[in-house]
């Protein structure tokens, strides 16, 4: 090889290894959110476009991992560290951001328990055992109408908020009190959010039980558990329009909640504060 190809290769490698580092780290987040958020995964947003969903994610933070990377770049334990670090955070966005969609594939179950619906289950080949129909019904709808709703830039502006606040080169965040109850109550939320979204139908059934249980005291020879099934399955598909309209609004206040969950997470995850942290 010419001398001057050489040192044209010499020049260039370690240009191209430092842009592979600031590349890997600054795609660990988005890679792990984009994994674990229902809008991609009940999307099947899975091989090689999730990964191009997650380069195009990271790219804006490239010249600052760069720029940081310049200063002097971590060994290569500290380096693994780092990207596992990175991917927990993703993920931990994933998790708390996808809980309104979780929230509804639970009042989507709670719906087919309450009208005897639970034996039509669904192969969900997104990876999942088994979903409920009603439940895939009211997730879809809802990831439809929060991309409709600008709920993907809104996303993306959350995750870029987040490398300003947990910046990648810097360390674990530290724990607080707030925490425990954070990590805890993640549950606590979809259930109570999922018997909201449902209350109204459930009601509405229930009331149509009673109202067989009032004509079945007028008209002993009917018989009402041969109509309960029927009836409530009724009231399921007439209020089901009308349930599809308050998830409209059900996402909008969703879209209006979610730049709070930065400020939750920061409270019970501060930054380290180590030294390079801010970008």
């Amino acid at each position: 090889m010419p001398d001057g190809a050489s040192a044209t290769m010499e020049t260039l490698l370690p240009l191209v290894w430092h842009w592979l580092l600031a590349y890997g780290l600054a795609l660990a987040r988005p890679l792990a959110l984009v994994s674990i958020h229902p809008v991609f995964t009940r999307a099947q947003v899975t091989g090689l476009l999730r990964g191009a969903v997650a380069t195009a994610l990271c790219l804006p933070a490239l010249p600052m991992l760069g720029q940081a990377l310049d200063a002097g770049a971590p060994s290569g334990v500290a380096l693994l560290m780092l990207a596992v670090k990175e991917a927990a955070m993703g993920a931990a966005l994933g998790l708390l951001l996808g809980v309104p969609f979780w929230a509804l594939d639970v009042a989507g179950d709670l719906l087919d328990l309450q009208r005897g619906a639970m034996q039509g289950r669904l192969d969900d080949p997104a990876g999942f055992e088994d979903v409920s129909i009603t439940g895939t019904f009211l997730l879809l709808v809802g990831v439809v109408l929060f991309v409709a709703s600008g709920g993907l830039e809104l996303l993306a502006d959350l995750l870029y908020r987040s490398w300003r606040i947990w910046p990648p080169l810097s360390g674990l965040p530290a724990m607080s009190a707030a925490t425990p109850g954070l990590l805890l109550g993640v549950l606590d939320q979809v259930l109570r959010q999922a018997v909201r979204l449902a209350a109204p139908v459930v009601l509405a059934m229930l009331l149509a039980d009673f109202a067989l249980v009032l004509a079945g005291r007028a008209a002993p020879q009917l018989r009402v558990d041969d109509h309960a099934l029927a009836a409530r399955n009724l009231v399921f598909f007439v209020f089901l329009p009308v349930y599809c309209a308050f998830l409209v609004t059900y996402v909008r206040q969703d879209l209006a909640l979610l730049p709070g969950t930065l400020d939750l997470i920061g409270a019970a995850l501060p930054s380290s504060g180590l030294p390079g942290s801010r970008p």
